[in-house]
C-alpha cells in the first residue's frame, strides 16, 4: 500500500510538472490532486526538491525500459531506431517548455544530473544501435557514430531541457530532425526498408 500511494503521488506530480511547470505547482496541490494530506506526501518525499528527483529518476527508469521493449520487438536495427524515435516524439509532446526551463533555472543540481544520465543512456543506445545496424547493413558505413550521438544529444537537451515555445513546435521539430537523422543514416538498402515501414506512418 505505502508503495502504491509513493507511485501515485509521482505519477500525477509527473503529470502536473511536465504540464504546469514546475514553480506553478505546491505541496498542496500535489496532496490535492492525489486526494491525501501533506503529511501523507512527506512520508515519502523530504521536500518539493526530493520530489522532483525522484520523478525524474522515474523518466530516466522509463526510458532505459523502452529501450529495452524496443530491442525486443525489432526485428532490426533500423525498427528499433524509429520506435525509439516514436517514444521521444510521444514524450515531448506531454512536456511543456516551462519545465526544462524552471528545472534548469530553479534545480541546476538536478538538471545536471538529467543531462548527464540522459547522455549516458541514450548515447550507449545509439552505439550499440548503429553499431548493429551497420553489421546489418541499414545503415552507412562511413558514419561517425560519436558525431551522431553527441548531435541527438544536443537536440534532445534542446527540446526536453531548454524548451520551445510549446509541444506543438516540439512536435514540429522532431518530426524534421528524426527524418533527417534517419536519412543520413541509412544506407540505399536501409533507405528502402526505412520506406515501407513509414510508408503508412508519418515520422
Amino acid at each position: 500500500m505505502r508503495n502504491n500511494s509513493k507511485n501515485i503521488i509521482l505519477e500525477r506530480s509527473a503529470n502536473m510538472f511536465f504540464n504546469y511547470g514546475i514553480q506553478n505547482i505546491s505541496m498542496d496541490d500535489i496532496a490535492k490532486k492525489c486526494g491525501v494530506s501533506k503529511k501523507t506526501i512527506y512520508k515519502y518525499f523530504e521536500n518539493k526538491d526530493d520530489l522532483v528527483h525522484q520523478v525524474i529518476g522515474v523518466q530516466l527508469k522509463e526510458l532505459k525500459e523502452e529501450i529495452f521493449k524496443n530491442k525486443q520487438v525489432s526485428e532490426n536495427a533500423l525498427k528499433e531506431l524509429i520506435l525509439f524515435f516514436d517514444y521521444i516524439k510521444e514524450l515531448s509532446f506531454k512536456i511543456s517548455a516551462s519545465f526544462g526551463k524552471e528545472l534548469k533555472k530553479y534545480y541546476p543540481t538536478i538538471f545536471l544530473e538529467v543531462i548527464k544520465h540522459k547522455n549516458t543512456i541514450i548515447t550507449h543506445f545509439l552505439i550499440e544501435n548503429i553499431s548493429k545496424g551497420k553489421e546489418e547493413g541499414y545503415y552507412k558505413i562511413d558514419i561517425n557514430t560519436e558525431e551522431f550521438c553527441e548531435s541527438f544529444n544536443d537536440i534532445s537537451k534542446i527540446i526536453f531541457l531548454d524548451g520551445f515555445v510549446n509541444p506543438e513546435i516540439n512536435q514540429n521539430v522532431l518530426k524534421f530532425l528524426n527524418s533527417l537523422f534517419l536519412h543520413r543514416l541509412v544506407s540505399v538498402k536501409g533507405l528502402k526498408t526505412l520506406n515501407e515501414l513509414t510508408k503508412n506512418k508519418t515520422i
